[in-house]
């Protein structure tokens, strides 16, 4: 038996994925510790891992307020005007509070034999020398590792080529390496910062169908497929003879799903999209999320059998019975929804999503909007006419044999273990 910890950060598409791997180590005889923010500690431990609290929280009421900080779109694109930060909140170094979260997970790696972080994590190096451990990187997204020769390789390039030049990027990085010469560390050359975040040993919990990563020398990159989480509570559960009812409508309802993903006016979106599947003649099925999803008009269509508001659970049955699944494009939502044979409308706000939405579109899955350009005629048109074709849910469901993968989970294990028994490298 060996001690694992796992570290990752970010909101709930981020540690889902380390929560299953966590899951499937401790199923094989491992004792697994997991670094994470105090809101997850519940999901943790159902799944039989040690909590060990890991700064910076990020939980769903600090996302609430500050929506902003999630929506990367360009004011002459639709977006809002940026908003005005101090100097100190500019500061990434601060803002990401370095050395707290590199002292919790240091802490969090006290005897064990090896730390499994997430690509998002700066302090994995920093930790891993500090306490003389391997180390391993787990990206959960296709977008940091795309296919070789195509736009998205490029644009990832330019991104970071730019933030090599990026004074905030360069401010950032003079603070960790005169951090390391204070603790007695080995520096590390200018324009080599990427070894902060990314081992030499790489797991990508992604499916070859959203991008087949380019080979990166000096880097074990092992992709395996998605590692979907099913939280323990889930097990023997089934729809209620209403929910069985609801989603059996025909025409099949929408289902709106923004997870953890915030937004600055909830009651004008939700309201957007009721407006439309009205208009379609369907039933609008909504899971609140971090946003907190909610309106008077909702709730009146909800006495109406127009709405329903469904609580925390499981989306693999209702992303099957759907007529479409309308999400922010997180990954985990995307490849949920493609598992599920659902056809897709993505609405992206930042980071991946904007990859993702370009993916759905490119597999033939669905199609993909302006999230601040959506009117509720518009958003039923785009509906009507390249999501809810009956071929579009035909292809969608051949994708979705392309996209399960039973093994993801005992490939990532072996992996991990093999690269135990071969120490550092």
């Amino acid at each position: 038996m060996a001690v694992f910890t796992l570290a990752s950060c970010g909101t709930l598409g981020d540690h889902f994925p380390f929560l299953a791997l966590g899951r499937a180590l401790v199923q094989r005889g491992h004792h697994v510790r997991y670094a994470g923010p105090h809101y997850l500690r519940p999901h943790i431990e159902e799944c039989g891992l040690e909590f060990r609290r890991s700064r910076p929280e990020l939980d769903p009421a600090q996302v609430k307020i500050r929506p902003e900080d999630f929506d990367h779109w360009a004011e002459e694109r639709g977006g809002r005007a940026p908003i005005q930060r101090d100097a100190a909140e500019g500061d990434e170094y601060e803002r990401s509070d370095f050395e707290n979260q590199m002292t919790d997970v240091l802490d969090a790696v006290r005897g064990a034999d090896m730390l499994v972080s997430s690509r998002l994590q700066p302090v994995g190096r920093m930790v891993s020398d500090l306490a003389g451990i391997p180390w391993v990187t787990v990206c959960v997204t296709p977008w940091f590792y795309p296919t070789e020769g195509t736009s998205a390789e490029k644009g990832i390039a330019a991104r970071e080529s730019a933030a090599t030049q990026s004074s905030v990027a360069r401010r950032f990085h003079d603070r960790i390496h005169q951090l390391r010469h204070r603790l007695g560390l080995d520096p590390i050359l200018a324009g080599c910062e990427s070894s902060l975040y990314e081992s030499p040993r790489v797991l990508l919990a992604t499916s070859p169908l959203l991008g087949k990563p380019a080979v990166r020398p000096g880097r074990d990159l092992v992709q395996t497929g998605f590692w979907f989480h099913q939280p323990p509570r889930w097990a023997g559960w089934k729809p209620s003879d209403e929910l069985v009812r609801i989603m059996a409508a025909e025409p099949r309802p929408l289902v709106l799903a923004f997870s953890s993903q915030p937004v600055r006016e909830p009651e004008a979106v939700l309201d957007a999209h009721l407006i439309a599947a009205r208009s379609l003649g369907r039933i609008l099925v909504v899971q609140a999320g971090w946003a907190e999803l909610g309106s008077a008009l909702f709730r009146e269509a909800c006495t109406k059998e127009e709405a329903v508001l469904l609580p925390e659970g499981p989306q693999d049955w209702i992303f099957s019975q759907a007529g479409a699944v309308i999400s922010h494009g997180g990954i985990g939502t995307v490849a949920r929804a493609m598992r599920a044979g659902a056809p897709q409308l993505v609405e992206p706000f930042g980071n991946d999503q904007f990859y993702n939405a370009r993916q759905v579109v490119a597999l033939g899955a669905g199609a993909a909007v302006n999230p601040h350009r959506l009117t509720p005629v518009g958003l039923a048109r785009v509906l009507e006419d390249k999501v809810l074709k009956l071929e579009r849910r035909e292809h969608t469901r051949a994708l979705a044999s392309e996209l399960e993968s039973t093994d993801a989970l005992q490939q990532a294990c072996h992996h991990v273990e093999r690269w135990l028994d071969e120490g550092s490298p």
